[in-house]
């Protein structure tokens, strides 16, 4: 599964969003980025807006039996969890009430029944994420407070994907560093945040059109700031702009943040982009 999320576009040295991309199914692994209190609060800011309110259902009229649910409450009812799901068959496009079919909590590890069902055996507030080829994944808590208020446990960052369907606290890391310890994971930009997500295979230069479609250490980054790309964004490398060693030809290493704008520890990300994106 792919998350629905922006691609990132230097413009004039700021990190802004660029065009829309789509959550995908691909066969083989869901994504996603503890226990369930809610220690550590990361606000979803740098510059992006916040997010809506109210949780989407896009639950087609032809589909009967799946009622939407509210993530935030968990308003279902007793013995059972709000949890995402795909009514198409390819995304988490929605939300409804499943029953708990396990007890499995922060780092225990799951099964997951797949998209179409949304069930997991993990416990009430948990989503069964960071997926194998068979299956199994890892308890991860879902995002607590409110949309405005975003809490999630220390070393965890709260992402809210596919217009609020998918609430997940996922473990911050550094892109330059890629130092996300789960298996087939990289460090991506999910548009206020980097996050730990599985992560695809595509390399520097190959187009791509989700946030985790590239390899570690790559960002799907916009067209316009790349010296040239057979769509409309391609993946590019990251860099420490403290140590550029960027390949691409025409490229150098530009600083991912404005000045005085990086997250502690975060200062020397860069991206080898064209000189002046």
């Amino acid at each position: 599964m792919r998350k629905l999320q922006m691609t990132a576009m230097l413009a004039a040295g700021t990190l802004v969003l660029g065009g829309c991309s789509r959550d995908d199914d691909d066969g083989d692994r869901a994504e996603a980025r503890g226990d369930g209190e809610t220690g550590g609060t990361e606000a979803a800011d740098h510059g992006a807006d916040p997010p809506s309110s109210s949780t989407a259902s896009f639950v087609p009229d032809d589909v009967v039996g799946t009622p939407s649910c509210d993530a935030w409450a968990q308003d279902c009812p007793e013995d059972e969890k709000c949890a995402a799901w795909s009514s198409m068959g390819d995304t988490w496009d929605a939300t409804r009430c499943v029953p708990i079919l396990g007890t499995g909590r922060t780092g225990d590890e799951c099964s997951y029944d797949g998209a179409a069902q949304g069930t997991d055996s993990c416990d009430l507030g948990h989503m069964c994420y960071y997926l194998d080829t068979d299956g199994r994944g890892i308890c991860m808590p879902l995002c607590a407070g409110t949309p405005d208020t975003l809490m999630c446990p220390d070393g965890f960052n709260c992402s809210i994907a596919n217009d609020g369907a998918l609430l997940l606290c996922v473990y911050a890391c550094d892109p330059v560093l890629q130092d996300c310890d789960q298996g087939d994971t990289g460090c991506f930009w999910d548009g206020s945040k980097f996050n730990c997500d599985p992560a695809g295979e595509l390399l520097e230069t190959e187009p791509c059109g989700y946030i985790n479609d590239c390899s570690p250490g790559h960002i799907c980054l916009d067209a316009t700031s790349l010296p040239a790309c057979a769509g409309s964004s391609c993946c590019a490398g990251f860099c420490d702009i403290g140590q550029p060693n960027c390949q691409v030809e025409e490229t150098e290493c530009i600083a991912f943040f404005d000045q005085g704008t990086a997250p502690p520890g975060l200062e020397n990300t860069g991206i080898c982009a064209l000189p002046g994106s």
